[in-house]
């Protein structure tokens, strides 16, 4: 019994000192492995530490960058707007391990590819240490591409995608969006376009999400239409850069109030096959698509709120006249006499297809009125063809139906004028 107790004893310790050698020895291992990437370092200098930045790419076209705090700018050949995740694309370089080194110092730069490189980086830290990476040919039967980190060397074989970064255009480091604001970041938005007038909508200061439309017309903007045409101008991106500048003074000027910060302002040219935009501060021209022409051009009346009666309304009671007859109906315990009443409360409240247009004083089609004694509110309803409109009270506008809307309304006002006749 004593005897199998030491076995057991022996056993464990002779099992514990194998993990303990295994474990000693994968740690040295990774201790090497870790200094042998540590060896094989494309740079000394840390990404974060980068203060300044020259960059060719393949064409020979050279801009400067300038990091101030956690934003770059591109400051020569001129400043201009820069693209944050393209300089983070190009720098990450640095960070990376070559796979091997092929030569100490260029006495050749010919075999590399690096007399005419593909790209140039060089880049300065704090301190004042630079360092310069010239990138050259893809390496024969290979997917890796030389390297020289230095103007003399040594020369070091790259990963294709450790190097994609160096391989941008210098027109891929700058910025390429219409503005600089985001969507929920603008207060005051302007548009003043050469055939359409003047567009003006506002932003509540205490309710965010409160727009009012002060040109062409004066009235509460619907919140839905106006976010969702807000995220198309903020997010619309250009595809390249001009000089050459059309005449005149632009079809149309966008000018974004920001929470912070300085009003946007830019200038928007037809010039087919594309539209061409001058931002603020940069002598060329941005090439945006065609077919931001319609939200420029975008129908303001389309932006006000399209709902005829107020959601918080308490609609109980229904009234519609038309040609000299009036049928009323009371909303109990939640439900309508008759389902064509429903439809008539529907109309009222869901929204409508477009904002249009007042209809003056001509004759309405049909009078509906929600509610009753003081707090009743009545609607004219014109018709124009196929078109039904809404004219609510106390504004400016009136709202076309959709077609469905307007063919569930025909039948709705259809059938309580003509109801069927009851069963025997």
């Amino acid at each position: 019994m004593t005897k199998g107790w030491r076995n057991n004893l022996i056993l464990a310790l002779v099992m514990a000192g194998a993990a303990g050698g295994l474990w000693i020895l994968d740690s040295r291992e990774a201790a090497r492995t870790e200094a042998d990437k540590l060896s094989r370092a494309v740079s000394a200098i840390r990404t974060d530490a980068v203060v300044s930045a020259d960059f060719w790419d393949e064409t020979g076209d050279n801009l400067s960058l300038s990091r101030k705090g956690d934003q770059w700018e591109i400051t020569a050949p001129s400043a201009l707007r820069t693209s944050a995740s393209a300089v983070k694309s190009l720098l990450e370089v640095l960070s990376k391990t070559y796979e091997k080194k092929v030569v100490d110092q260029i006495t050749d730069a010919a075999p590399f590819g690096l007399l005419a490189p593909a790209a140039r980086l060089t880049v300065k830290d704090g301190s004042g240490k630079t360092l310069s990476l010239i990138v050259g040919n893809t390496a024969p039967a290979s997917k890796q591409r030389y390297m020289s980190l230095g103007e003399k060397g040594p020369v070091v074989l790259m990963p294709a995608a450790d190097v994609s970064g160096l391989l941008q255009k210098t027109d891929a480091l700058r910025d390429k969006r219409l503005v600089a604001t985001e969507a929920q970041d603008v207060t005051r938005l302007l548009i003043k376009s050469k055939t359409k007038g003047e567009t003006l909508l506002i932003r509540d200061k205490d309710k965010e999400e409160v727009w009012t439309m002060e040109t062409p017309v004066r009235d509460l903007a619907d919140t839905n239409r106006i976010r969702t045409w807000m995220f198309a101008l903020t997010g619309a991106q250009g595809m390249g850069f001009k000089s050459e500048r059309p005449e005149g003074d632009g079809d149309w000027i966008v000018e974004l109030t920001p929470t912070k910060g300085e009003v946007e302002r830019v200038v928007v040219w037809r010039s087919k096959p594309d539209l061409l935009v001058a931002r603020s501060g940069e002598a060329d021209l941005m090439v945006m698509p065609q077919y931001l022409a319609e939200e420029f051009d975008k129908n303001a009346l389309d932006l006000v709120s399209l709902r005829p009666l107020d959601p918080k309304f308490d609609l109980t009671h229904l009234q519609f006249e038309q040609d000299g007859k009036t049928l009323t109906a009371e909303k109990k315990e939640g439900k309508w006499p008759a389902s064509a009443w429903t439809d008539l409360e529907e109309i009222l409240t869901r929204d409508a297809y477009h904002g249009a247009t007042p209809k003056g004083d001509a004759a309405p089609w049909l009078k509906i009125t929600a509610g009753k004694g003081e707090k009743a509110v009545s609607f004219m309803l014109h018709q124009e063809k196929k078109s039904i409109f809404i004219s609510p009270p106390s504004r400016p506008v009136a709202l076309e139906l959709t077609p469905l809307q307007a063919e569930t309304l025909q039948k709705a006002v259809t059938t309580l004028l003509n109801p069927p006749a009851s069963q025997p």
